[in-house]
């Protein structure tokens, strides 16, 4: 499942996020010719959470990575729950789809929940009653996390463990980490990825930018707006062109 506990001292066949990204980059290294020895990882969000783990006994080619978004303690602060408490519509209608059984490889992801018989999200929150008939009514007891957050409902050994940022010492690639102001659900990862490796002393460039963005805004969007907030700028397109992309080719291509 998503958010895989980092493993210390790993035995032989054991695997975690950290080893997972160490394996591809050296099969990458070994196997995909035309390349100059230099890694690089970003992601958003998940892919945020693997980007981190990255950093954990980092490949020795791993020379850049940008978590953008964290994923990094779904208890404390980020999707799930918010200092504790449970963020019950963005839970339920990300979770009625991520994480689902499947009986079939696709291109495609599972469906979520969609028939809410309303336009108003409120009502329908408000009428479904106690917690427990999310999974009675409409999730069926299939949803694997759903039933996991349920079972671990204080901060317990099942969050704590699946924080990377215990782990955030001696961090080698340089980092770039990113988050958005206005996001609701990945605001607490950056922040604390990049306190951690501060308090650790990292070994190279840790930088920290943040903007007036929600959620991976940063990537897609011109960032010049914010709902009927104009901002006069185009955030998002001076990030991608004056700050992501110098990173990598300053650490990637000696720019």
């Amino acid at each position: 499942m998503a958010n895989r506990p980092y493993v210390k001292d790993k035995k032989k066949r054991e695997t975690d996020e950290s080893s997972d990204a160490y394996d591809t980059i050296d099969w990458l290294l070994k196997h995909v010719p035309g390349h100059n020895g230099k890694a690089g990882i970003w992601g958003i969000s998940s892919p945020g959470f693997y980007a981190t783990a990255s950093l954990i006994d980092a490949h020795p080619s791993l020379k850049a990575v940008s978590p953008q978004a964290p994923v990094t303690d779904w208890f404390m602060g980020d999707d799930r729950h918010h200092n504790g408490a449970f963020m019950l519509m963005g839970s339920f209608s990300f979770l009625s789809s991520f994480g689902r059984e499947r009986d079939s490889i696709s291109t495609r992801g599972m469906a979520g929940f969609s028939n809410y018989g309303t336009k108003d999200a409120y009502r329908f929150y408000l009428d479904a009653g106690p917690l427990k008939n999310f999974n009675k009514k409409f999730l069926q007891g299939k949803s694997i996390l759903w039933n996991e957050m349920m079972e671990h409902e204080v901060y317990d050994e099942y969050w704590k463990i699946r924080t990377p940022i215990p782990h955030l010492k001696n961090v080698k690639p340089a980092v770039m980490v990113v988050g958005g102001w206005f996001d609701q659900e990945d605001l607490y990862g950056p922040l604390k990825v990049h306190e951690a490796m501060e308090k650790a002393g990292p070994k190279h460039q840790n930088l920290l930018i943040m903007g007036p963005w929600y959620h991976g805004s940063w990537s897609r969007k011109n960032g010049d707006t914010l709902g009927a907030v104009a901002f006069d700028s185009r955030t998002g397109e001076t990030y991608r062109k004056e700050m992501e992309l110098p990173f990598f080719l300053q650490h990637l291509k000696d720019a």
